[in-house]
C-alpha cells in the first residue's frame, strides 16, 4: 500500500513539475552575470524591495530625483559665473575710468 502512494505522490509531483515546466520553461539568464533564475524566483525583487535605498547608496546610482537636483544646483551656479563676471567686467570698466581721472587730474597739478 505504501509502495503506491509513494508512485501516485510521484506522479503527482511529475505531473506539477510538466505543468511548471510548460508554463515557466528552464532558467532566465540574466545577460553578463553568469546568474540563471527561475521565473517564479522572486528573491531578487523582494531584497530590492526592502533594500533599494542601500542598493542605490551601495553602487552609486543616481535617480531622477537627484539628476534634477544636480541640474538646479548647475544652472545656480552657472548663474553665479554669469552674475560674478558681468560684476567684474564692471568693475574693470570703473577702476579704468578712476584711472584716466586720476591721470588728468596729475596732469593739472
Amino acid at each position: 500500500m505504501e509502495e503506491y502512494a509513494n508512485q501516485h505522490a510521484q506522479k503527482k509531483e511529475d505531473v506539477l513539475d510538466r505543468i511548471q515546466e510548460f508554463l515557466f520553461p528552464g532558467d532566465l539568464e540574466i545577460e553578463g552575470t553568469g546568474y540563471e533564475r527561475s521565473i517564479l524566483d522572486r528573491r531578487i525583487e523582494k531584497y530590492l524591495d526592502k533594500h533599494f535605498d542601500e542598493y542605490i547608496e551601495e553602487y552609486g546610482l543616481i535617480r531622477e530625483l537627484d539628476l534634477e537636483v544636480y541640474e538646479e544646483k548647475y544652472n545656480e551656479i552657472v548663474d553665479g559665473i554669469k552674475d560674478i563676471s558681468e560684476f567684474q567686467n564692471d568693475t574693470e570698466a570703473k577702476i579704468a575710468e578712476l584711472k584716466r581721472r586720476l591721470e588728468r587730474i596729475e596732469k593739472k597739478s
